[in-house]
């Protein structure tokens, strides 16, 4: 192109902005009209809505995009502030965008006090634009991610605010293309929220979908034409508020919401992703060196891949700095200067394995993931957050890989299963699910061996080996820490599962953390106080368990805490602990009285079982616990709930001895204690 050109061309730009901005500047006073805000707020007051910390009384949103995909979006907004909550909710008001593809204003910020005084907030002095500062602890720097933030000082309950925003894109991630969605149900109640959308006849919105829609709260008016745009007009009115709950999806793909997009398919997504990652895919002669020495002497196709896989995902660091001019956050550097440094982000890493990959025979393509909840199928839009590579199957299936986790062995960590991914592709590809791992695939198993002393005390050593997710969490929390740490972290824990512990030595397998091609173990030997509890008749104990205290799926199930949900719970990933351990009892105490008999839970999504016996003078227990499911509709909730709370009770069941010979002989009886005369003294142990 002549530079005569590229002048008329950046000339050209400017003064279509110009126009822009000119015609859009009778609009900068708002939309809303002022008396009417502050008539409908005179009426909400704590009383009336006694649930909310704020309510939404009234919400314009206007978007205006062109035919390449630019666009502008005004959002005028007025809220009432009801308690403590809510003013700390909207004392800082926050804009983020990215300045390679557009920018942000707070166009003004206004208070009306409780007693009738309107404050114009000086923007000058409370309004601030800076770097995204979170995106530093992801080894990421994007000096054009950035957010603009307000601070209201003199907010206070009573008061109603209303701001006026302006968005503007200048440059679409995918060019000539337009995609939004607007949630229209909030954790505060809603009086009046109205989203319009003025669009050229050029480029109309293809794909329209209300998804999760609260029956006679929103209104869908007739697209209107006139002088070669349309618009489409949607009115939400009297929503009432979301109660936000543990462990839900995020809200904005739960609740009522509006998806639109002028792409038509996923497929177009694909084929514009492989347009713009294919120009930095040349490989040179080093890169190309490499792969030979990856590959030699392995004859099997996934040792190769491994090799490959192995040296992408531990010898190129996981980090860099985005300067791309095309489509940056997507677009990747050239592989030749990832390789070279040694270092890149998820894009970087995921280019350059697909290329080692096909260089080594493969058929690999990269990958767009969103590595949170899944999207919503129905329209296509290009928001993901994430990068991988997918290599072709035989049968047309994806084996998936992702080479920026560097504590695992997995190809595919378990975290990244359940997830919304498309393949790029030439041809262009459908939008697809990430497979959940089977619980199998990520166990903890642990194994006890152990003596109880005549005084009640149990020294015993075990060892615990991590699989999948377990393996993964576990090993890069270790990484972290220095050996002292990791000696204070497991006399943490079993300190927790039993009081005074004493860890007498523990080892942890591979002595080379980084070599992920070995299993992760812990071999511990520890003593543990007054297991034994007893009188001159019999003794309870605690039967040691260790998977109380290791195991990833330990944590899954922590926040289901409430009785009944609207939203699903989600785990997100499906495990479990797999535990047998054999313990000597003294001589004195060898006779069992009673050993309880549990309830095994065998659901869906969920299986809990124990068992105890004794034979020889030792007891053995043998139990599992796994969450085999991702998700647990509300539904299933209640009888996880119901779970919970059997497995709850089963876990206060505890083992009875006797010095004296019982009816039962050394076989124990398969009966509750409560059921046997015998036994009703020992029970007071409990």
């Amino acid at each position: 192109m002549s530079a005569g050109k590229i002048i008329f061309r950046h000339l050209f730009t400017a003064f279509l902005f110009s126009l822009l901005f000119a015609l859009s500047a009778d609009t900068r006073q708002g939309f809303l009209a002022e008396e009417s805000i502050l008539q409908a707020a005179a009426k909400i007051s704590a009383e009336n809505f006694p649930d909310a910390d704020d309510v939404l009384i009234d919400d314009y949103v206007l978007t205006t995009y062109e035919k390449d995909g630019r666009a502008q979006t005004w959002d005028d907004w007025a809220s009432k502030i009801l308690s403590e909550k809510g003013k700390q909710d909207n004392q800082l008001l926050t804009l983020y965008f990215n300045a390679s593809y557009g920018s942000a204003e707070f166009v003004f910020v206004r208070i009306f006090k409780a007693d009738g005084r309107r404050q114009e907030l000086d923007l000058s002095r409370h309004c601030q634009e800076m770097i995204d500062r979170s995106q530093m602890g992801s080894n990421i720097y994007d000096p054009n991610n950035k957010l603009l933030q307000v601070s209201v000082p003199d907010l206070e309950p009573g008061d109603t605010m209303r701001v006026l925003t302006r968005r503007v894109i200048s440059k679409p991630r995918v060019p000539d293309s337009y995609s939004d969605f607007q949630v229209l149900e909030h954790s505060s109640p809603i009086l009046r929220y109205v989203y319009e959308v003025n669009a050229p006849e050029e480029l109309p919105l293809r794909n329209i979908v209300i998804k999760d829609e609260l029956p006679g709260t929103l209104t869908s008016f007739p697209a209107r034409r006139s002088e070669g745009r349309i618009v489409y007009r949607w009115e939400a009115k009297d929503v009432p508020q979301f109660f936000r709950e543990p462990a839900m999806p995020p809200s904005y793909t739960v609740t009522q919401r509006l998806l639109l997009s002028t792409i038509e398919s996923w497929e177009d997504i694909s084929r514009w992703y492989w347009q713009i990652s294919l120009p930095h895919f040349e490989a040179n002669s080093d890169i190309e060196r490499k792969v030979q020495e990856l590959v030699e002497g392995k004859p099997g196709s996934q040792e190769r891949l491994r090799a490959i896989f192995r040296f992408v995902s531990q010898e190129i660091r996981y980090m860099g700095v985005t300067l791309e001019t095309e489509a940056p956050g997507y677009e990747p550097h050239d592989v030749s200067i990832t390789f070279a440094n040694r270092h890149g982000v998820c894009r970087d890493k995921a280019a350059l394995l697909c290329v080692m990959l096909r260089l080594a025979g493969f058929e690999a393509f990269p990958v767009l993931i969103h590595a949170g909840a899944k999207k919503d199928p129905e329209v296509p839009q290009p928001f993901f957050n994430h990068a991988i590579v997918a290599v072709l199957n035989e049968d047309q299936s994806y084996q998936l890989m992702d080479p920026t986790d560097e504590n695992t062995k997995e190809l595919l960590p378990a975290y990244l299963c359940n997830r919304s991914y498309l393949v790029a592709r030439p041809e262009g590809e459908r939008l697809r699910t990430s497979e959940i791992q089977p619980y199998t695939q990520n166990l903890c198993r642990i194994k006890t061996r152990g003596k109880v002393s005549e005084q009640g005390d149990l020294s015993a050593s075990c060892q615990i080996i991590m699989e999948g997710i377990n393996d993964n969490a576990y090993r890069g929390m270790l990484l972290r820490r220095s050996p002292q740490q990791r000696q204070e972290f497991f006399e943490a824990v079993l300190k927790g599962l039993f009081p005074g512990a004493k860890l007498l030595r523990f080892d942890i397998l591979p002595p080379d953390l980084q070599d992920t091609e070995l299993p992760l173990e812990f071999h511990l030997s520890f003593e543990a106080k007054e297991l034994l509890h007893k009188n001159q008749r019999c003794a309870m104990l605690k039967t040691p368990r260790l998977g109380a205290g290791f195991g990833y799926v330990n944590f899954v199930l922590g926040d289901a805490g409430l009785e009944q949900r609207r939203f699903p719970f989600m785990t997100n990933l499906s495990c479990g602990v797999i535990e047998e351990s054999r313990i000597e009892m003294p001589e004195k105490w060898n006779h069992a009285l009673s050993l309880p008999v549990y309830d095994d839970i065998d659901e869906a999504n969920l299986h809990w079982s124990r068992q105890l016996q004794f034979q020889a003078g030792t007891l053995r227990q043998d139990s599992e616990f796994s969450i085999r499911g991702v998700e647990f509709s509300p539904s299933e909730y209640l009888r996880l709930k119901q779970a919970l709370r059997s497995i709850e009770a089963n876990a206060l069941k505890q083992a009875i001895f006797t010095e004296q010979e019982s009816g039962a002989g050394t076989q124990a009886k398969s009966r509750e204690a409560s059921n046997l005369e015998e036994g009703a003294e020992c029970l007071i142990l409990s």
